[in-house]
């Protein structure tokens, strides 16, 4: 069966706050939830970003189920923001980019930033000293 990835911007609407929603998509949809950012609120709109993966139909089970909840779904563009230019290369975003990222180049000692690698789980953002990196919520 052919699998798909695809990284999402969910915004659930008041009335859905207190379903387990991420739950049933994993439970009767098999489909892996990798939950890389989270603002929910009680009594209020929340806003996830995640990753599912799983095979393609029950990925498209998965959203239909979501969008039966009234849930907007908006696909990430970007996650991350890296002010590249004024970057010092001290390699303390790399020390903690568990994806491989953010790699220090052994031959010329500067950072290098793949970020078809990223994850978005923001622990560039805490490590940097110079605060160069920031969560992007783009959506198409």
């Amino acid at each position: 069966m052919a699998r798909t990835k695809r990284r999402m911007v969910l915004k659930f609407p008041v009335e859905t706050v207190d379903e387990p929603i991420t739950y049933n998509l994993i439970r009767e949809f098999d489909v892996l939830i990798n939950i890389l950012n989270a603002d929910i609120t009680h009594g209020r709109e929340g806003n996830l970003l995640i990753e599912m993966a799983g095979e393609k139909g029950k990925v498209q089970k998965a959203l239909a189920y979501l969008e039966s909840k009234k849930v907007v779904i908006s696909p990430v563009v970007k996650t991350i923001l890296f002010n590249e230019s004024e970057c010092i290369h001290c390699g303390a975003c790399s020390s903690v980019c568990f994806p491989e990222a953010l790699m220090m180049d052994p031959a010329s000692r500067e950072l290098q930033f793949s970020p078809d690698k990223c994850m978005a789980c923001e622990l560039c953002i805490k490590a940097c000293p110079l605060g160069l990196f920031e969560l992007n919520f783009g959506v198409n």
